[in-house]
């Protein structure tokens, strides 16, 4: 199984939620795609990686913010595949939940390691607004949680400010240890992050 560790970090207009219909950003119909599952994906990544990939599941959450990813799960309704929007497409329509999808895509992968966290505690040092590991299923950079910005019950606006900000950096820190933990604990020098990048998706009659 690939380490599902981001689930850290990064499809289309939908036209109606119901009924079958097709999203498309460009056409893979001449490119060699290989057609997989969600367990075939999660078992061994690598030999697909920057290829173009056909893809089914249902879906199971659309981000709130932005529905600039959404995770579709397989047969088992277990383990979980992050699908991202790709070039053209503005998001992803939070009805998709509950649908089954086809998805076409090139599969990618982000290399996390020293080098990485390294640059990503120090955006967070100096109080970048660049979010990193938006994927990670563990939790790590995931963003769908977004009460951090609501100000604190009886603080001046300014301190509420401060105190959301202090709060948020010391988050995002914690991950980072996380993750570096759970390098360590993996006995290799970084973990991958894998998902789908989109080029098409159509809605499945169910």
């Amino acid at each position: 199984m690939i380490t599902r560790v981001f689930s850290l970090f990064i499809l289309i207009v939908l036209a109606a939620s119901c009924g079958q219909q097709t999203n498309k950003t460009a056409s893979v119909a001449d490119e060699n795609v290989s057609e997989i599952t969600v367990e075939d994906f999660l078992a061994d990544a690598g030999p697909f990686i920057e290829k173009p990939v056909s893809i089914t599941g249902t879906v199971v959450h659309v981000c709130r913010h932005g529905g600039q990813r959404l995770f579709i799960v397989g047969e088992d309704g277990e383990e979980r595949i992050r699908i991202t929007v790709g070039d053209n497409i503005p998001e992803f329509d939070v009805e998709l939940e509950g649908s089954m999808i086809e998805v076409n895509g090139i599969a990618r992968e982000l290399i996390i390691d020293e080098t990485y966290l390294a640059e990503w505690e120090d955006e967070v040092s100096e109080g970048s607004k660049q979010s990193r590991g938006e994927g990670h299923e563990g939790g790590v950079g995931h963003g769908d949680d977004h009460d951090g910005g609501q100000q604190v019950q009886g603080q001046g606006e300014g301190e509420g400010e401060d105190h959301d900000a202090e709060q948020q950096q010391a988050s995002q820190l914690k991950k980072i240890q996380d993750v570096r933990d759970e390098i360590a604990a993996s006995g290799k020098d970084h973990l991958s992050d894998y998902w789908i990048e989109t080029i098409e998706f159509k809605v499945l009659d169910q």
